[in-house]
């Protein structure tokens, strides 16, 4: 058995701590086949001229799991006093999902602008058992180390001073991947990495991410939940 990364890692322990905790219940869940990271990159990445000057840093291979697909959709359980949580992730290898098409955002209409942002992105995880319409891309670009990554919220744009439903996170996919063991994927955990205020938004937002700092430091208490509670102090 090969020897996991410290991020793949915590990820995989994350997601057993999901399915044997009393506070959440699970909705549905699914482990694909692990794939072999000493195979390297695929060939498409040298065959393709859309990957021409995309700096593919080493810190993917360091942060990725490599394996088909890892999905969770859960919710908290229903109980006296006890706020309603809800979350989903669906990750996989990240060159699986650098190779896939660009996710159908844009309407028809949209600004030329958005859509030539749109046609960069590509999914690296997103909510397709809930409907939730939430998701996280990284931007391919050449010449841009490390990739950013951007959120997509289809309701964003619903409220004040939003003109679009895509919004930069202050993370690297490194640090992205390190975040999800610990929000467990959480809906709008991706918020607390952003410049959005989150009172402009539904308050539902808000409520699911205060909800999880109540519930998960006593859930999960090997994770220090103290930097997320600030953020999410600074954005309301």
């Amino acid at each position: 058995m090969r020897e996991y990364s410290a991020i793949e890692s915590e990820l995989y322990a994350s997601f057993d701590a999901i399915l044997a905790s009393e506070a959440l219940e699970v909705d549905f869940e699914n482990v694909g086949a692990f794939t072999d990271p000493s195979a390297g990159r695929p060939s498409g990445f040298e065959v393709q001229s859309e990957w021409n000057g995309v700096i593919l840093s080493p810190r993917l291979d360091e942060a990725t799991p490599w394996i088909t697909e890892l999905a969770c959709c859960w919710r908290s359980v229903r109980r006296k006093k006890m706020p309603e949580i809800r979350g989903e992730f669906r990750v996989r290898n990240i060159y699986e999902s650098l190779l896939r098409p660009a996710p159908d955002l844009a309407w028809e209409k949209a600004p030329d602008s958005e859509k030539r942002l749109v046609a960069e992105f590509r999914t690296i995880d997103d909510t397709p058992r809930s409907g939730a319409g939430l998701l996280t891309a990284i931007r391919v670009q050449p010449n841009v180390d490390p990739l950013e990554i951007w959120y997509y919220d289809k309701d964003l744009s619903r409220y004040p001073g939003h003109s679009s439903d895509y919004v930069r996170l202050d993370l690297d996919y490194r640090e992205y991947m390190k975040m999800l063991s610990v929000t467990k994927g959480t809906f709008g955990w991706q918020y607390l990495f952003s410049d959005v205020n989150l009172s402009g938004l539904s308050g539902q937002v808000s409520e699911n991410l205060e909800a999880m700092l109540e519930v998960f430091p006593v859930a999960f208490p090997q994770y220090d939940y103290t930097p997320l509670r600030e953020r999410l102090e600074a954005r309301l």
